[in-house]
């Protein structure tokens, strides 16, 4: 495995690190160049490989400009912001098993109260959970702009990007993941017998995982005093972040839809009052 240099920016702390032996990066979150090596947090995996980008920058502002234009509630000038978009191998775990469910759930029924008891066992094959192992991506972040697709993962020693520096441990990540899994074969399990109240217990069969680099681009632009953020996946283009809306268009609607109901009852009074009134012949 190829021999990593953890590097720490001394301007906002993000630690990053590169295959020995290659030139010594700038800070993938701020783009300065005074950075201090340090010893990775021990127990902390270096990854087994990195998923390449497929979605060059060109495509990642088209796909932010696309969004900016998806809803009519947006400020019109959104599309045209200045978005500041930098590409980051972002570390995580992945994790696959196969899962043994015993539940208790609460269903439909025809009984007095229209539910009834009912429990089981379910078995469920799972592959590829995400459990994101980095301080820049959050898990919602993650969950947003999933699925990654699946291939090959390429050697670290071939990465041209510096990397984020992973945090989490494989005893920690471990224990993610198999919360993750559990809760998304208890939604299955929810939906499937449509059920108002589920209860599990899993049992894990063939759990195994890893650390490994996904390609995401991340992007922040500025409106008046607010910074928002922007993450796109780097393989698929799933994009999620932050969108503010146009409070003038919202207010504007608003008027409208009262001044059109006032106008509407309005009206109906009057043609009531003229329709009561004596006619005179």
């Amino acid at each position: 495995m190829a021999e990593l240099i953890a590097v720490r920016c001394e301007a906002c702390g993000g630690a990053v690190a590169w295959t020995a032996g290659k030139p010594a990066p700038a800070c993938v979150f701020c783009g300065a160049t005074a950075l201090d090596t340090f010893t990775p947090p021990e127990g902390v995996e270096p990854p087994g490989g990195f998923l390449d980008f497929v979605v060059d920058e060109k495509a990642a502002r088209q796909l932010f400009r696309k969004r900016a234009s998806d809803s009519i509630w947006y400020p019109s000038d959104l599309r045209h912001a200045r978005l500041e978009l930098k590409a980051v191998l972002v570390p995580a775990w992945t994790w696959s098993a196969r899962l043994e469910t015993h539940y208790t759930a609460v269903v439909p029924g025809r009984t007095r109260s229209g539910k009834r008891p009912v429990a089981g066992t379910d078995e469920w094959p799972v592959e590829g959970v995400l459990v994101p192992s980095s301080p820049t991506l959050s898990r919602q972040e993650l969950k947003e702009i999933s699925p990654f697709e699946a291939s090959e993962l390429r050697p670290l020693a071939e990465a041209a990007l510096p990397h984020e520096l992973g945090s989490l441990t494989r005893t920690a990540a471990r224990a993610q993941g198999e919360d993750g899994m559990g809760r998304a074969h208890q939604a299955r399990l929810r939906a499937s017998l449509s059920a108002s109240q589920v209860e599990t217990a899993t049992i894990f069969h063939d759990l195994v995982g890893g650390p490994l680099l996904l390609p995401v681009w991340i992007g922040a632009y500025r409106r008046g005093e607010a910074l928002h953020r922007v993450v796109v996946n780097g393989q698929t283009g799933a994009i999620t972040g932050s969108f503010p809306y146009s409070w003038w268009k919202i207010l504007l609607a608003v008027a409208l839809v009262l001044g059109l109901i006032l106008l509407c009852t309005g009206g109906a009074g009057l043609a009531g009052i003229l329709s009561q009134s004596p006619r005179r012949f």
